[in-house]
């Protein structure tokens, strides 16, 4: 189906208003220099993580700000989980750093000629021990804690890994495997694999990597993810997104099964999926297609889960973006629920709103949809679709490359070839109880009241 009706409704009764986002002081990592990398300290809580001067009360919603940390050459990409933030720079080189230790930064090569890496793809799984990392030419390259460089994938030649939805079940789990993952490629195929370090003297990763699935439109995959469903753990949600569409895929498969071949579980359901699909479409020219996915954690019993709960998609029109809610579906059923199309909204700095520049990446919070452009960071209140805040980075030659979020410590961080940045994100529902005493849901403002004086309104 597709999304132009809704989004000439909305578009024609659509208003975005501006707040100014105030900028705290510098953050700032902490270490000893160490092989030519150097870096400055500013401010420092007493668990020796990042911290602000300003009081919570006081502080702004959102403020973004420059992490003090010198690298010895541009940044090629950047990914942050379970407080371990991943740097890949030129000259082939990874550092990784634990940000509740950041005087621990440990640096390992990638086995390509150094200069000859100038672009690549970069994924960490939750757990952050994991790092799947591959470059435009086709190459991929696996790269585990403590490992001194990274593996070639022997089996993974001639594919652009450009999407990974991990598996939850591996979050909090002590194992050393990633369990089974699904990656998607430049040629639109998804494949199915399990990321685990094997023995660190080999110089190759011989790790099995299946096809389980090609999309009907051969499009580049831009998102993926893997859900399971939250009562029903043998059944799950895949979405997959590219330029065009968001194909929803529900179906059973087994990953906790001990018997038969595990190497591709989601081959039957993918394959059945895709036969006669349920998408949304946005026709014309694709767009960035950029997926996310924000999870919380929930408790069944005395058992925490991490469950699914909202997702938004980049399309050339704007942001699609609505509820996940799981139940009884079956094979082709929805999970989306109350879904909207944001148009993107022109930067208060410019009058042209033709000129809208699209973001080319995009994190969500609890009510915010976070926004990258390449020279300024924006947040759309999911509740009434208005801007709640957009700030340009200082430098006019400077290039915001990605923006990424840890969920497991709901930390957002930017980055240009020469900075870090990290958007502060402080008491983000503080204003939400407005939002639902203004629609008359009594309950619900009542839920996210901070004081005595906003319950008596």
């Amino acid at each position: 189906m597709s999304l132009l009706d809704d989004y000439a409704d909305y578009q024609s009764s659509a208003r975005h208003h501006q707040q100014n986002g105030a900028q705290t002081s510098a953050a700032a990592f902490s270490s000893q220099p160490q092989d030519g990398l150097a870096l400055d300290v500013n401010e420092f809580d007493t668990d020796g993580y990042i911290a602000t001067t300003l009081e919570a009360e006081d502080a702004p919603v959102f403020s973004l700000d420059t992490v003090q940390f010198r690298v010895p050459n541009k940044i090629i990409s950047l990914a942050v989980s379970n407080d371990i933030l991943v740097l890949v720079i030129e000259g082939a080189k990874v550092l990784r750093i634990k940000l509740q230790e950041a005087h621990s930064i440990a640096e390992a090569s990638v086995p390509v000629n150094p200069t000859s890496l100038r672009a690549c793809n970069v994924f960490l799984d939750p757990s952050g021990r994991h790092l799947l990392l591959s470059t435009p030419q086709g190459e991929s390259f696996y790269y585990y804690e403590g490992w001194d460089a990274a593996k070639p994938l022997s089996r993974f030649k001639n594919m652009e890994v450009t999407a990974v939805a991990w598996n939850s079940s591996a979050w909090s789990s002590a194992t050393s495997s990633t369990r089974t993952i699904l990656l998607g490629t430049h040629d639109g195929k998804v494949y199915e694999t399990e990321l685990r370090p094997g023995s660190e003297k080999a110089k190759r990763s011989d790790i099995a990597v299946h096809c389980v699935a090609e999309l009907p439109v051969r499009e580049r995959v831009t998102g993926l993810a893997m859900e399971a469903f939250p009562a029903r753990r043998k059944h799950h949600l895949v979405l997959i997104t590219t330029g065009t569409r968001m194909y929803q895929i529900v179906g059973a498969a087994d990953l906790e099964s001990q018997t038969g071949d595990k190497s591709a579980v989601f081959e039957a359901m993918l394959r059945n999926g895709l036969t006669n699909p349920n998408f949304q479409e946005i026709p014309g020219m694709p767009g960035p297609g950029a997926l996310t996915v924000h999870h919380r954690e929930t408790r069944a019993g005395s058992r925490a889960q991490i469950v699914a709960t909202d997702f938004a998609w980049l399309t050339s029109m704007g942001v699609f973006f609505g509820r996940l809610t799981f139940g009884a579906q079956e094979a082709g059923d929805s999970v989306v629920e109350n879904a909207a199309l944001i148009p993107y909204p022109a930067p208060s700095s410019s009058t042209d709103i033709s000129s809208t520049e699209q973001p080319s990446s995009l994190s969500l919070t609890e009510f915010h949809i976070l926004l990258q452009y390449s020279d300024r960071v924006c947040a759309l209140n999911m509740l009434n679709s208005k801007v709640a805040y957009e700030q340009t980075i200082g430098s006019s030659d400077e290039t915001l490359q990605g923006l990424t979020v840890d969920e497991t410590k709901h930390t957002c961080w930017l980055y240009s070839p020469a900075n870090i940045y990290e958007l502060v994100v402080t008491d983000e529902d503080r204003d939400v109880w407005g939002i639902y005493l203004s629609r008359h849901q009594f309950d619900m403002a009542l839920e996210h009241c901070y004081n005595d004086m906003q319950r008596d309104m």
